[in-house]
């Protein structure tokens, strides 16, 4: 019987403390919190699935002549589809802050025993422009015109060497893909 007493006036202290604290000019903070969800796009990688890996062709490091070069290019295609009807989204790539290099836009190597350094992934869209890891502004825009919503873009991955010299090793970084809603 105590116990349940003594529980009973914990419970009503904070109550009776908020109170008599404002008593003249009293600020209370209110916190609302919701999720509102519209319609959601669909996503496959090679029309296969959300989760796919793309192969890079094996490449000798002689092969590398020059800081700043880009080799070994593998092509994908992300196909979004049942988007919202006349919704226009942006897909980006993103990656943690210690998988991406933000002076190139690349995605960074994952270190370890065996892993080849000096290299990153860079990745194009279709037109041959740079699709920069982290920065959604240079995403490919998905448009749907009515009656139409199934679209496709091509993308390449690509090596891409920050040293004259890389050194040999296994090539492996991830990235998030992410839908953008305007």
């Amino acid at each position: 019987h105590f116990s349940v007493w003594l529980l009973v006036l914990v419970n009503l202290s904070p109550s009776i403390a908020a109170t008599t604290s404002c008593r003249d000019d009293c600020h209370i903070e209110v916190l609302f919190k919701g999720e509102y969800l519209a319609e959601t796009c669909r996503l496959t990688i090679n029309q296969a699935s959300t989760q796919e890996t793309i192969g890079l062709p094996a490449l000798s490091t002689a092969q590398f002549t020059a800081q700043d070069n880009e080799l070994g290019s593998q092509p994908f295609t992300i196909q979004v589809t049942e988007c919202p009807e006349k919704q226009t989204v942006l897909l980006s790539m993103h990656a943690e802050n210690a998988f991406y290099d933000a002076s190139t836009g690349n995605l960074k190597n994952s270190q370890g025993v065996g892993m080849s350094e000096n290299i990153q992934v860079r990745i194009r869209k279709e037109n041959g422009e740079q699709l920069k890891i982290n920065q959604t502004n240079t995403g490919q825009a998905y448009q749907y015109a009515s009656g139409k919503n199934i679209e496709s873009h091509q993308f390449t991955a690509s090596y891409y060497s920050i040293a004259s010299s890389p050194m040999p090793g296994k090539l492996m970084a991830r990235a998030t893909i992410n839908i953008n809603y305007p």
